[in-house]
């Protein structure tokens, strides 16, 4: 949907065709299929099924046993919209005198109508904190420090969508940092410089080296005893100009897989640093290590464990919001988009709100 061409939503087949949704005045988009058939015209109408509906999931039940369904659904809301189970157990039971409403009823209300939306928008509640393991850092093998504890550092500025990045890779290491700036002063290199400076030597390596540009030349003095090293204004360092290179052709990848036309800031910077991401998590091709990614050997971070992989880029969730005062009737959800984990060790998730457009970290 682009609203600076027209209110229209354009479903995209995979055949080519676009069937478009025109705004109603309720506010309602719909889509005319006879319109798209010429007038005069032999060709019949196409029928469209998007979504399992009400009449298909009918379909399967005889007319007894919709009725108590639709009976079913009704005492559902009259009783308070407790939840499927003790509503349930509270037929099954025989807790309610006189109900001619059976278990077997509410069961097939949920398989006809599904969850009840009012329910799910008026009852999630905020969740019990996780208890948080203490970190323990994977300890880097001594033969990788004996041999490859000087290290180089390639640096660039890069763009994507019009957006600077800091961009950093080390030479054997191959372990890459980005980062969104505001500008390209000496201030903000330095501010990106030093915590990959500081991070390597926390982990017992020595950044000996640095590789740039001539942009970088106004930092020399002050990363010393560290040397900078400057190409010439028609040359470039090769391993970050490749390693750009390798990072835009997995952004471009990840967002030929979603279903968005264009991307708003806040999704770019975090498209950038989930390619740089899953880059690190993996041991390098030609890295110091075939079983220690680089993540590992930087951070002290353990490989990634299939149970934290639970959302992916881009997927549209609604997430709770902890309402202040919380004693109202706004609903405790809302639709956002999924950006990246924030790296601690609950599992939580940064997400983009689609009420704020701004980003949130949540648990739920």
């Amino acid at each position: 949907m682009d609203t600076s061409v027209e209110a229209t939503l354009c479903v995209h087949c995979s055949d080519g065709s676009i069937i478009k949704f025109i705004e109603y005045r309720s506010g309602l988009y719909y889509h005319n299929a006879a319109a798209a058939v010429q007038p005069n015209s032999n060709e019949n109408v196409i029928d469209y099924s998007f979504v399992s509906t009400v009449a298909y999931n009918k379909a399967q039940f005889t007319r007894r046993e919709i009725e108590g369904a639709d009976k079913a659904r009704a005492l559902y809301r009259m009783i308070g919209r407790p939840s499927q189970q003790q509503f349930k157990q509270n037929l099954a039971k025989n807790l309610i005198r006189n109900c001619p409403v059976t278990a077997d009823d509410a069961k097939r209300a949920l398989l006809i109508y599904g969850p009840d939306v009012v329910a799910l928008n008026g009852k999630p509640t905020k969740g019990p904190s996780q208890h948080v393991p203490t970190f323990n850092a994977v300890q880097v093998q001594g033969s990788i420090l004996q041999h490859h504890s000087d290290v180089t550092l390639c640096m660039d500025i890069f763009y994507v969508q019009g957006h600077p990045f800091f961009h950093t890779i080390s030479r054997k290491v191959q372990f890459r940092t980005v980062a969104p700036i505001l500008n390209r002063s000496k201030t903000t290199l330095l501010r990106e410089i030093k915590p990959v400076m500081a991070m390597s030597k926390s982990r017992g390596f020595n950044i000996s080296n640095l590789h740039a540009n001539m942009e970088f030349e106004c930092t020399r003095n002050d990363i010393l005893p560290s040397r900078l090293n400057v190409t010439a204004a028609d040359d470039h360092v090769g391993e970050v100009e490749r390693s750009i290179w390798t990072m835009k052709e997995r952004a471009r990848t990840t967002i030929h897989g979603l279903p968005f036309k264009r991307l708003p800031k806040v999704m770019i910077q975090a498209l950038v640093y989930h390619a740089a991401k899953a880059l690190n998590q993996f041991p390098a091709k030609n890295g110091i290590s075939d079983t220690l990614s680089p993540l590992t050997i930087m951070t002290g971070r353990a490989n990634p464990d299939y149970n934290d992989l639970k959302l992916e880029f881009g997927s549209y969730v609604q997430i709770f919001e902890d309402n202040t005062p919380s004693n109202t009737t706004t609903s405790s959800n809302t639709g956002a988009i999924v950006l990246n984990p924030t790296g601690n060790a609950q599992g939580d998730y940064f997400f983009m709100s689609l009420v704020t457009g701004k980003r949130l970290s949540r648990h739920q």
